[in-house]
């Protein structure tokens, strides 16, 4: 075991997560040389700045991503992490780019997903050196910029530098998980006509940012009387829980639902507002045709399930467990109608049969188009990497280690012999992409020393 004392860095690494966390690195618009827009490649010379202070050279690759190496090897070891988030979204009550510290804990997005395992994964790698413990593999920690949109970052490395012989990625839960299943973002379109006649009309609808992330407020607009909206509400009890709350505008009446945040992957642990707010319009007596079929459609097919039951894909099996279906965007203004969904699908299930499931069920209403794919991952648990992690996090935390499958996509499956490892410890919360993110500041610790010990593992002869 590696033997450190990592208390030694806290101050600093608190230090440091506090000011990265200031900088809101979500995607934006490309501008020269900073193919992610500026906030990205802002955390990008952050690291930089970081990587230099410990004496480690940092790569950057045109602003795509950067690396730091440590040791030499014929092999390579490389630890996944990135420094780009998801938007804040709402229902924060701390500030999301405030690195607000309170009851031992540090606030903020990305303080869990990823920026808080990439300041422990870097300080991790200055003990090994500030320790001189002599590595037999070379150790590559990467730190991607488009790990929540489209992976262009993943695949721009993997056309100029070589895959690592090995890898994990501490973006998701301990002890390890080595199965995640397969993903794909899909976009719906349709020019609905104008409706004319009687009956309540839609004429704006608006919900969510990004498709991993489960929206926790929607809001429509309605051709309509507010009484009779109001007298709908008053006796409407939506069955996930979400609230509403209704408003005249100089557009029309305006419906605003409430509802719980949660990662795309795990919509079962959120309430949807997009949903929600779907299935209570869809009570009221609307005119014929337009976007109101639209509506009415999306009802059928989706509403409030998460498991793809209407449209065939209630599928699931040993090794990862159920399909996942969410409602991530919507969005109507009176032209252009767009749906965007999550499906994260079981690894023993091909792409090819999930699309063919979709197109039966959609094709007939909506232009289809696949923005996002990943096929699932899978590595035997018989394998040297989930051996050596499992002994480098049970000699540290005293607790058994085993293996899991997870919804969620990390690097780790763009890489062969690849799991996720870490951050977040058994019982703890699931706080990514949800309001109020936060990182224990004992858990952070906890992970630079296992992390420490999982390179000691792996790259030395301990004998």
């Amino acid at each position: 075991m590696f033997d450190i004392y990592m208390e030694q860095y806290k101050d600093e690494m608190i230090r440091d997560l506090v000011r990265f966390i200031k900088i809101e690195s979500v995607k934006d618009e490309p501008l020269p040389n900073k193919p992610y827009g500026k906030g990205i490649f802002d955390a990008l010379m952050f690291i930089h700045d970081i990587a230099g202070k410990m004496d480690f050279e940092c790569v950057n690759l045109f602003g795509h991503l950067a690396y730091i190496d440590y040791g030499s090897g014929d092999e390579t070891l490389a630890i996944l992490t990135h420094i780009d988030i998801v938007p804040a979204g709402e229902g924060w009550t701390k500030p999301p780019f405030g690195g607000e510290i309170e009851n031992g804990r540090i606030y903020g997005r990305g303080t869990m997903d990823n920026k808080g395992p990439a300041i422990a994964a870097l300080y991790a790698l200055k003990a090994i050196s500030d320790n001189m413990i002599e590595l037999n593999k070379k150790v590559r920690i990467i730190f991607g910029c488009d790990e929540e949109s489209r992976w262009s970052d993943i695949d721009f490395y993997n056309k100029h530098e070589p895959q690592p012989d090995m890898a994990f990625s501490p973006d998701g839960n301990y002890p390890i998980i080595n199965a995640e299943k397969g993903l794909a973002h899909i976009e719906f379109y349709a020019n609905p006509a104008q409706i004319e006649g009687a009956g309540i009309q839609i004429l704006k609808f608006e919900s969510g940012e990004r498709p991993n992330i489960v929206p926790n407020k929607a809001f429509c607009v309605l051709k309509a009387d507010a009484g009779q909206i109001k007298a709908a509400l008053s006796g409407y009890k939506d069955p996930r829980g979400a609230e509403f709350e209704i408003q005249e505008t100089a557009e029309g009446v305006q419906i605003t639902a409430k509802g719980k945040s949660a990662h795309g992957s795990r919509p079962q642990e959120g309430i949807n507002a997009a949903a929600a707010l779907f299935v209570f319009v869809n009570t009221l007596p609307l005119a014929e045709g337009g976007v109101n079929e639209l509506v009415k459609f999306t009802v059928q097919k989706i509403g409030h399930t998460f498991s793809g039951e209407n449209l065939g894909l209630e599928l699931s099996d040993e090794i990862s467990g159920p399909l996942t279906f969410n409602i991530g965007a919507v969005h109507y203004n009176r032209e252009k109608f767009t749906l965007v969904i999550d499906i994260r699908y079981p690894v023993s299930f091909k792409q090819d049969f999930i699309l063919g499931k979709i197109n039966e069920n959609f094709a007939s209403t909506f232009e289809i188009a696949v923005v996002h794919a990943l096929p699932p991952h899978h590595l035997p648990e018989n394998s040297e990497l989930i051996v050596k992690l499992k002994e480098a996090y049970e000699e540290i935390t005293g607790e058994k280690a085993y293996t899991m499958s997870e919804g969620g996509a990390t690097y780790a499956r763009a890489f062969k012999n690849a799991v996720t490892f870490g951050p977040k410890f058994p019982g703890k919360p699931s706080l990514e992409h949800g309001p109020d993110e936060y990182i224990e500041i004992d858990d952070f610790v906890l992970d630079a020393k296992i992390i420490a010990n999982a390179l000691v593992k792996l790259c030395t002869e301990e004998s």
